[in-house]
């Protein structure tokens, strides 16, 4: 029997509900972790996963953000996302695998992902850390989150089971040594952290990228 997978077009045809408010905190959370590296000019951003992305309003606010895509292998969260923002010049979603990314492409100033590479096993997972830095010029910032088994986890996800309201089958909640040993083969970690105020906890890694003087 195939092992179960998270249905993604159900996830982006309807929220959890309370994902609104979690989202707010983590949009925070990471414009703050990124701090002055979205103040420069001409940013280029590029988020794997997220499809529909939620944090992407918040991104295109900042006046230095000149562009923004986003890779996602969910044609029909690319879909949503392409006919909301439209409009804007800067934005350009595109169905695609993030674990096929070729090394010594890398045109990016920040590379984001939330919630992408847990649900993979150990070897795919390294390799989707890997195509984050594939995709990031030399000197440029990696950011990665990523559920992490806390206590405060273990709790929420337990009770979202036992209710059958758990909609990721295929999460796997990841320690941070897992993700720092990938990165750290690609650049200098330079923050760790984790997001405890949305109780399913995030385990927050920011990179730069080797090479560069940025």
């Amino acid at each position: 029997m195939k092992p179960k997978v998270t249905d993604w077009d159900a996830y982006y045809i309807k929220p959890a509900s309370a994902a609104a408010f979690t989202r707010r905190i983590s949009a925070a959370r990471i414009l703050r972790t990124l701090g002055t590296r979205l103040h420069c000019d001409e940013v280029r951003i590029c988020e794997l996963g997220g499809a529909n992305s939620c944090f992407i309003d918040d991104f295109l606010r900042c006046p230095g953000v000149a562009s923004y895509d986003v890779l996602d292998s969910n044609s029909f969260g690319i879909g949503l996302l392409n006919t909301r923002l439209r409009g804007d010049q800067r934005v350009k979603g595109t169905v695609g695998d993030a674990l096929t990314v070729d090394p010594g492409t890398g045109r990016y100033d920040i590379v984001y992902s939330v919630g992408l590479i847990e649900h993979f096993d150990e070897a795919r997972t390294a390799r989707c850390i890997e195509s984050h830095f594939h995709l990031c010029r030399p000197g440029g910032t990696v950011l990665i989150t990523f559920p992490t088994p806390t206590i405060p986890y273990r709790l929420i996800r337990g009770a979202a089971e036992i209710a059958n309201m758990w909609k990721f089958p295929d999460e796997r909640p990841l320690q941070f040594y897992e993700v720092e040993a990938v990165c750290r083969r690609y650049g200098e970690v330079q923050h760790k952290s984790i997001n405890w105020a949305i109780g399913l906890t995030q385990g927050y890694v920011l990179t730069r990228a080797h090479g560069g003087t940025a």
